[in-house]
């Protein structure tokens, strides 16, 4: 494990909103999205010459003249993916899958260090806290096979590997007991399930059986609780939001072998104590759910090859739905929900990635 410390002099300067991204509060229209607070948000994005950055964006003015001051920017070394809260002004960001780096970030002091992977496994770009241990979904570099490596929460040594029972594992919460029947807090991980083999970075072995499941471990064992599978073998399960009500929503990627039978397949499923199951009504959006986040009426999910976002109460029912470019970060305070998606009126825009926090 390689740390390399850095710190960064504090730089500003003022985009327009539609040049990086839009925000929104759903279900009402782009237009007549009011900020009822300052908001700030920890986002990532691509630069027009391909280099990536990450800043903290605040959100000056509302409706279509929104703009953001963006402070504290950083240069990265490839593309990111997750974004994390610590503890007071420090988060993480990862490494994009194949990723070979973790980021750790003081929003206040500007100063920065990073972890390199080793070598015999790469990071799938998300985290979790739990006590004094970081968690990280990983992929083993010689078999394939998911991990979840077990760090020091404060100085990133790793401690131990565990098995996800499963391949490409992604996002993961840290959910109390009584949640999904289980009496104790767990570790909800998702198996993507996507194969890929070490030579060939990111390309998907689309002709070889998925491995996607949704796991639920002892956060201090690895000791596996339950775990759930669809029917439905090429449905990746990726991202996930945990409701009140102790519902998880989990947004789905389709990897069906034609473009018909992906655009027919639902991107939403929810799980709760009874169980696993898809929402019908999540499908006919081109296969694809970039990202998702729980709100007190259910969940909102980003549509990103259908350029579109879409609102479901806990049991699955469709709400509402609208147009949004590329669409793909999101963030929510209560019935505030903020969607990242391009500007189609800018040929060569900053490119959002696909997370962001309020901060």
């Amino acid at each position: 494990m390689v740390i390399d410390s850095v710190f960064n002099s504090r730089r500003q300067f003022l985009v327009q909103s539609s040049a990086l991204a839009l925000s929104m509060a759903l279900p009402l229209p782009v237009e007549s999205a009011t900020p009822t607070r300052q908001v700030r948000l920890l986002a990532a994005w691509q630069l027009p010459n391909g280099g990536y950055q990450v800043g903290v964006l605040t959100a000056a003015g509302q409706g279509s003249s929104l703009t953001y001051v963006v402070t504290m920017v950083f240069d990265l070394p490839t593309r990111p993916h997750g974004l994390m809260h610590l503890h007071g002004d420090e988060y993480l960001l990862i490494a994009r899958r194949p990723g070979d780096w973790l980021l750790r970030l003081n929003i206040r002091s500007g100063e920065t260090s990073r972890v390199w992977q080793d070598e015999d496994r790469h990071l799938n770009g998300h985290s979790a806290v739990y006590g004094d241990w970081l968690y990280t979904t990983e992929t083993d570099v010689l078999n394939g096979t998911g991990a979840l490596a077990v760090r020091d929460r404060h100085t990133f040594e790793l401690l131990d590997v565990w098995s996800t029972l499963g391949k490409d594992p992604h996002e993961m919460l840290v959910l109390p007991r009584g949640g999904l029947g289980i009496d104790e807090p767990f570790l909800l991980v998702a198996n993507g399930g996507i194969p890929t083999h070490a030579d060939m970075g990111r390309t998907q072995l689309n002709q070889l059986p998925m491995d996607s499941s949704i796991v639920a471990m002892n956060p201090r064992t690895g000791k596996v609780f339950n775990q759930w599978a669809l029917s439905d073998t090429r449905l990746s399960l990726r991202h996930m939001a945990a409701h009140t009500s102790g519902v998880v929503g989990i947004a789905m990627q389709a990897h069906h072998s034609t473009a018909a039978l992906r655009d027919a397949a639902p991107v939403l499923a929810l799980l709760d104590a009874n169980g696993l199951r898809t929402v019908g009504e999540s499908a006919g959006v081109k296969g694809y759910a970039g990202d998702i986040v729980a709100t007190p009426q259910g969940f909102v999910i980003s549509c990103t090859k259908n350029n579109s976002a879409a609102q479901f109460d806990v049991q699955g029912n469709l709400l509402h739905s609208q147009a949004a470019n590329a669409a793909c970060a999101l963030a929510a305070d209560g019935e505030q929900v903020w969607l990242g998606s391009s500007a189609v009126e800018f040929s060569k825009p900053l490119e959002l990635d696909n997370h962001w926090l309020l901060i």
